[in-house]
């Protein structure tokens, strides 16, 4: 063998060599260094700073809870909807193209877990231009009564999903079957949260099913009222979500199903067909749904609390 051919077998040699190296560097060493990336993920839920920020606040002497809005009194011919719980992608895409339809504004309250698990069902919601909400990392019912940790917990974890897929941070906060307390408002102002929302009217899916029945429903309702509805999307905490494993007994893994059951859907009903029908009837009475952040503001004090000024309960802002 001469020393050309001999050259040419080396030259090959080393392309080879190169080429497989590029490719361990590209396929292999690339595709190892991500993984951090998905643990850092995972961490990033839990959002320890966040709460650790938020406690601080909230034991601040100075420390405001949160005001609530409610009803508008003044007869403007407007409504607002807010949902309570993110729906699955397929009845999200359904709803918003009902509002968009109908040219009405809505809130999507929505649980930290289910937008860890489908960011964009909640990124659809944001991009079709409607607001999204706090409501708790699992859908917490009863949160006046949960301990100040587990309050700001549920809320950061909530905000802090949120923030990581989409710039703009919640405002709003709600839970179900909860008194907005004086202590729950505080927390509710620590982690961030301006207001709670506080509905005057409950839809119950399933009791609509043609344009009669929602004409008839809508002639019930009174301008200013605030319109919440239910969305049956349960929340299911990993079983390695280091909260759930170090802090969560086994039967509070699913309080929305566990908590409100009276918000559950009926699986025969169809709620945007349901929303299309109330909508329409809204329609032709001359009423606008629009974004609740329009309606009044108070400071919001329980009817079962003591009420020992009736002034400081607040009015219109």
């Amino acid at each position: 063998m001469n020393f050309k051919k001999l050259g040419i077998i080396v030259v090959l040699c080393i392309a080879a060599i190169v080429g497989m190296l590029i490719f361990i560097r590209d396929q292999v060493i690339e595709k190892t260094e991500f993984i951090p990336d998905i643990t850092d993920l995972t961490h990033n839920y839990l959002a320890e700073d966040e709460i650790r920020e938020a406690t601080e606040k909230r034991q601040a002497a100075d420390i405001k809870p949160a005001e609530v809005i409610t009803t508008l009194q003044d007869g403007t011919p407007h409504v607002a909807l807010v949902f309570d719980g993110m729906p699955d992608r397929p009845l999200a895409a359904r709803l918003l193209d009902v509002l968009a339809k109908h040219k009405a504004d809505a809130v999507f309250f929505v649980e930290g877990e289910n937008v860890a698990d489908e960011p964009e069902t909640m990124k659809l919601i944001r991009n079709a231009g409607q607001e999204v909400g706090n409501y708790t990392y699992v859908g917490l019912a009863a949160m006046e009564k949960r301990p100040v940790e587990e309050q700001l917990r549920e809320l950061c974890r909530t905000q802090k999903a949120v923030t990581m897929h989409d710039p703009l941070k919640p405002t709003l906060f709600r839970a179900p079957r909860t008194i907005y307390s004086d202590d729950l408002l505080k927390s509710v102002r620590a982690a961030g949260l301006e207001y709670a929302v506080k509905e005057n009217v409950r839809f119950q899916p399933g009791n609509i099913h043609n344009q009669m029945e929602a004409d008839s429903y809508a002639a019930s309702i009174v301008n200013g009222s605030i319109i919440a509805i239910p969305v049956n999307h349960p929340v299911e905490q990993k079983a390695d979500d280091r909260v759930v494993r170090e802090e969560k007994p086994a039967v509070d893994m699913k309080p929305t199903i566990r908590d409100d059951n009276s918000a559950a859907v009926p699986p025969a009903a169809d709620l945007a067909t349901e929303l299309d029908l109330l909508l329409t009837a809204l329609e032709a009475k001359g009423v606008q749904a629009v974004f609740v952040n329009q309606f009044r503001k108070i400071h919001y004090i329980p009817a079962n609390l003591p009420l020992f000024n009736k002034d400081e309960q607040g009015g219109a802002k």
